[in-house]
C-alpha cells in the first residue's frame, strides 16, 4: 500500500474551539490511509487536541512566535522547517493573520497549493484584533485556493474573491437525542427530569458575549423558577462570568461544566441553546445544536445560512434586548425538531460530505503540485 499523502494544517494552536473542532471532525472521518494531516502551530505548548492528533498518525510541529513576539526568528524557524519537510505539497492555512508571513515562505519552498480558509466575520476589539485584521489584509494574496465555512465569511476575508463554501459538517447522527445521557448530566448537576435546562458552548471571550448571555438567564430565572443554565468552555473571561452571575444571584443556577471531549451528553440535557456572540462565521455549535435538534436563540449578528433546521429564531444583541430574547424563549414549550437529522444531512452538514469533498480536493492537488526535494 503507498504511503498516505500528509497535508500541513497551519493553525494557531489546537485548543478546543471552533475551527479546531471542525478540522478534527474532517480528520476523524476522512481515510487516513490515504491522507493524513500534520500541524504547524504558532505557539509553543501542550494544546487540547495533541494525544488525539498524535493517536491519529498526525506529527504536530510548535513555533513560539505568539509568545516571544520574535518576527525574525518566526521566519527563519518558517524558512527551515518548510526546506526541511519536502514531504508537503499541499497547505491548508486556517490562521489569516499571520498567512502574511507563511504563505510567502511556502510559497519560496516551492509548496505550489496553499489554501485558505476563513472561519469568522469579523476580529475582537482592541489592539490584538486590530492588528489580526490588518496582517489578514495581505493573507489573500499567497494562496492559491480560498474556503469559507459560510457566504459572510468568504465574503469578509476574501473582499470579492472566489471561494468555496465547505460547511462546518458534524457527525450528525451522533448527535441524535439520548435519554440515557440526559439523565447522567442532569443527575450531576442537580437537576430534575422538568427543571428548563438552557445551555451554551464556546470560550470565555468577548466575542462570545457572555455577559448579555447572563443577563439574559437572569431575567429568565427570574420568571422561571425551575430553569437552570450550563456553560461549557474556558478561557480568559471565565472568572469575570463566574463573579457576575454571583453578583446576579445566579450563583446556584448558572452551571459552570469546563472544557468537555464529549459535548453530545450534554446537548442531550439541554433543552434549548443559547448563542448570543457579536460575531461568527458558522458556528459548529450551533451545527451540532440544531444537529441534536434543539430550539436555538441565536444573535442576529450570526450568518443566517447558518440556520438550516427548523427551529432557529434570530434576535438582536443590542443594549436593552435581554427581555425579548427571555420572551422568546418562554413563548412556549421548547419541543425537539424530530426531523433534525435528515435536515441536516439534507443541507450537507454531515462530516461525511464535507470530509470526502476536502479529501478529493487534497489528493488532486497533491497529484498535480510538482515533487518538492529537502535543501540544507
Amino acid at each position: 500500500m503507498p504511503e498516505p499523502i500528509r497535508v500541513l494544517q497551519v493553525v494557531p494552536a489546537m485548543n478546543a474551539g471552533g475551527m479546531e473542532t471542525f478540522i478534527m471532525n474532517v480528520y476523524r472521518a476522512i481515510d487516513r490511509g490515504r491522507v493524513q494531516f500534520d500541524f504547524l502551530y504558532h505557539y509553543d505548548m501542550p494544546c487540547f487536541y495533541d494525544e488525539e492528533i498524535a493517536a491519529l498518525g498526525g506529527r504536530v510541529y510548535k513555533l513560539t512566535i505568539r509568545q516571544d513576539n520574535d518576527l525574525v526568528r518566526y521566519l527563519r524557524a518558517l524558512g527551515r522547517f518548510f526546506a526541511a519537510h519536502p514531504e508537503y505539497r499541499v497547505l491548508h492555512g486556517h490562521y489569516s493573520g499571520f498567512g502574511m508571513f507563511y504563505n510567502p515562505a511556502a510559497k519560496r519552498a516551492g509548496i505550489t497549493v496553499r489554501a485558505g480558509h476563513s472561519h469568522n466575520t469579523d476580529y475582537e476589539k482592541g489592539l490584538v484584533g486590530f492588528l489580526d485584521r490588518c496582517m489578514s489584509f495581505f493573507f489573500v494574496y499567497g494562496l492559491t485556493h480560498r474556503f469559507a465555512c459560510g457566504q459572510a465569511a468568504g465574503r469578509a476575508l476574501f473582499r470579492g474573491r472566489p471561494f468555496t463554501f465547505l460547511p462546518n459538517g458534524v457527525d450528525a447522527a451522533a448527535f441524535l437525542p439520548d435519554p440515557a445521557a440526559r439523565a447522567r448530566v442532569r443527575g450531576a448537576l442537580g437537576l430534575p427530569e422538568d427543571a428548563l435546562l438552557l445551555g451554551h458552548i464556546g470560550r470565555f471571550t468577548p466575542q462570545k458575549n457572555h455577559a448579555f448571555l447572563l443577563e439574559l438567564f437572569a431575567e429568565i430565572a427570574r420568571r422561571q423558577p425551575r430553569a437552570a443554565l450550563v456553560l461549557l468552555g474556558d478561557g480568559p473571561l471565565l472568572e469575570q462570568t463566574r463573579q457576575q452571575a454571583a453578583a446576579l444571584g445566579l450563583a446556584g443556577r448558572v452551571h459552570f461544566a469546563g472544557l468537555q471531549r464529549d459535548t453530545r451528553a450534554f446537548y442531550s440535557a439541554m433543552d434549548g441553546f443559547l448563542l448570543p456572540s457579536l460575531f461568527e462565521g458558522l458556528p459548529v455549535v450551533l451545527v451540532e445544536a440544531q444537529a441534536a435538534g434543539l430550539p436555538c436563540f441565536v444573535s442576529d449578528a450570526v450568518d443566517p445560512t447558518a440556520a438550516f433546521c427548523s427551529g432557529v429564531r434570530f434576535l438582536p444583541v443590542s443594549a436593552g434586548q435581554a427581555g425579548a430574547w427571555a420572551d422568546a424563549v418562554l413563548a412556549g414549550p421548547l419541543a425537539r425538531n424530530p426531523r433534525a437529522l435528515a435536515e441536516t444531512r439534507a443541507a450537507g452538514y454531515d462530516i461525511v460530505k464535507t470530509a470526502a469533498a476536502l479529501q478529493e480536493f487534497y489528493l488532486a492537488a497533491h497529484a498535480a503540485a510538482p515533487q518538492r526535494s529537502a535543501r540544507p
